[in-house]
């Protein structure tokens, strides 16, 4: 081994003076660096931080604007709301969403217009960072699908107004009382007390029985040897003073009720139908009253009712 060793040309062995060495960092050295490009640095710096600057501004401005509509906006609606706390709370919440999705999308705009900016200073190719972008949305969009879905359904449901808290609704997968309204999900209590989470990108369509109008309707089986015209006089003059009664008059829209005729014939019994429209979701509670006060005209005026059985 020591023969071989010996046997070897020096000049294979390292030695420590070939290693290169990098140059010493003195003074001048930097001096010189910040001469070459210290004028640059300072002017990309001056407009990269004037352009934070002015983002921040924007955005702070824009935000406060923003806010101050939405407030405005809210008050304005809770001043002309005719259910109360009930309506209250659903212009709070749909105005707060509005708000969020208003402040959320222009702060995107905002700085992703200062990004680009910023690029475009340090003379940064844009292209490649673009197509790089660009794939990692379609990837991201490819793994969110249902998210992206629930959001954009959410958005458009709340600036549609489809509907809102307090609305009895029927989603398709669950129907009842919708208690708060979200961009991903919407939160329903149905009538056995259930609370039912629905994302938003799951509903196909909505049926909301609390907008605009409802329609009682109550069918009254008179005996078929009872006098029809009779019988639709009592029920006609009940339905009236149920619709000019104090008490229930803001349950009905403008539209009185009317005895609509019979509607259907048995041998046993004559089905004779009233319809009453009513305001939204008091179909139920003017329906059960007109049927008491039915019972007790037909009762005292000695026309017999029917049984279906």
């Amino acid at each position: 081994m020591f023969a071989i060793s010996a046997a070897l040309p020096a000049a294979t062995l390292p030695r420590p003076s070939d290693t290169p060495t990098s140059p010493p960092v003195t003074g001048s050295s930097v001096g010189h660096w910040f001469s070459v490009h210290g004028s640059l640095l300072i002017s990309h710096g001056a407009q990269i931080a004037t352009i934070i600057v002015a983002c921040v501004a924007i955005r702070v401005v824009t935000t406060r604007a923003i806010n101050r509509v939405v407030k405005h906006a809210t008050r304005a609606a809770e001043g002309v709301g005719r259910l109360g706390l009930v309506a209250g709370e659903r212009t709070r919440q749909r105005t707060q969403a509005i708000g969020s999705v208003l402040r959320s999308l222009s702060s995107a705009i905002i700085f992703v217009i200062g990004g680009l900016m910023i690029i475009s200073v340090l003379t940064i190719p844009i292209a490649p960072i673009l197509a790089s972008v660009s794939v990692v949305g379609v990837a991201l969009g490819l793994g969110a699908q249902g998210l992206i879905t629930d959001f954009i359904s959410g958005i458009f449901m709340i600036f549609e107004d489809q509907y809102g808290v307090g609305d009895v609704i029927d989603a398709g997968t669950a129907k009842g009382t919708v208690e708060e309204v979200g961009l991903r999900i919407t939160k329903l209590r149905d009538p056995d007390g259930v609370m039912w989470y629905v994302r938003n990108g799951s509903i196909s369509r909505v049926g909301n029985k609390s907008q605009g109008w409802s329609r009682a309707v109550v069918d009254v089986p008179v005996a078929y040897t009872e006098d029809v015209g009779r019988a639709r006089e009592i029920m006609a003059l009940t339905a009236d003073q149920l619709y000019t009664d104090e008490a229930w008059r803001d349950r009905f829209t403008d539209d009185r009720p009317k005895v609509v005729g019979v509607e259907s014939l048995d041998g046993a019994y004559v089905i004779i139908r009233i319809q009453a429209r009513t305001a939204p979701q008091k179909d139920f509670e003017v329906a059960r009253e007109l049927r008491a006060r039915l019972k007790s005209a037909l009762d005292a005026a000695d026309v017999q009712v029917a049984s279906l059985k």
